[in-house]
């Protein structure tokens, strides 16, 4: 019999797009990054056993949810509720609660939208990411295949990326063993995940080494493009209310997926899509 923290854990689990506990369990890198078994976590999602309060960021960042958000907010809630009981959550906890899971603020559209992409998501783990990131030329293949249903060779990928074809020669063996590419023949290669929304891990997940790579390749990329179209703000804000905002821009800057195709017209693409909440100083 489940729990209100077991039914919550399994919901947003399942729009965050992961259909099964094993799934989310071992594509978010298993024991070492969540710190616990696979056993343990199912019985979680059994209501048979709370996890310790130190383990709820781990689960934030597994369920791609920033923490103070009002997702994050509704799962410590449900974690509160079942571990002291409803009528002592009501008559002692409650009311010294400051902070209250709301609404995430999302318009019926957004969420419809974000229930069909989480059917479509493949999520990469972080084992298969330090494949990636090992170097710019392997993550730049990468993000090509995954971009394209088609069959690629060394050559193919060398020309399209700008890359030395050993390099490339290189990147899709690597990508192959990591199980991200498929080789149908010698020499051949089709990506495993193009026409999926690819989610990576949650660089807070990351070594400090790896984070800096990932946002060096990604600094390399920016600086390489052509501005296509941009738009800013500055506003005074509570801190804490604003993160109310966070699951509404995710989701507008998801929603670009539903204009990603796999196959090259005469205008196609790549698009760098950034959003960022940038704070200045207090005020």
């Amino acid at each position: 019999m489940g729990t209100l923290f077991s039914d919550t854990l399994m919901r947003l689990r399942k729009t965050a797009g992961f259909p099964t506990a094993y799934r989310f369990y071992h594509d978010n890198g298993g024991a070492p990054v969540l710190q616990l078994s696979y056993r343990k976590y199912l019985m979680m999602e059994q209501g048979r056993i709370l996890p310790v309060i130190g383990r709820l960021q781990k689960l934030f960042f597994a369920l791609r949810l920033p923490p103070k958000t009002p997702p994050a907010n509704e799962l410590v809630l449900a974690w509160l509720k079942t571990m002291a009981g409803e009528e002592a959550f009501k008559g002692i906890i409650e009311p010294v609660l400051s902070a209250k899971a709301e609404a995430s603020g999302l318009s019926p559209l957004h969420k419809a939208l974000e229930r069909s992409l989480s059917e479509n998501k493949s999520y990469v783990t972080p084992d298969q990411f330090m494949v990636i990131l090992s170097s710019l030329e392997t993550y730049k293949c990468n993000l090509t295949m995954n971009n394209d249903t088609g069959v690629w060779t060394a050559a193919d990928i060398a020309k399209a990326v700008g890359i030395k074809k050993p390099a490339a020669e290189k990147s899709l063996k690597a990508l192959a063993k990591a199980g991200l590419l498929k080789e149908v023949k010698k020499g051949f290669y089709k990506s495993r995940l193009a026409g999926t929304m690819v989610e990576y891990p949650n660089l807070s997940t990351l070594e400090p080494a790896l984070r800096d790579k990932m946002k060096g390749y990604l600094k390399k990329l920016e600086e390489s493009g052509t501005p296509e179209w941009a738009s800013k703000g500055i506003i005074r804000a509570d801190a804490l209310d604003l993160r109310g905002l966070f699951p509404l821009m995710h989701m507008n800057i998801a929603a670009a997926q539903t204009y990603a195709v796999t196959k090259k017209t005469d205008k196609t693409a790549f698009f760098y899509i950034i959003g960022k909440i940038v704070r200045l100083w207090d005020f």
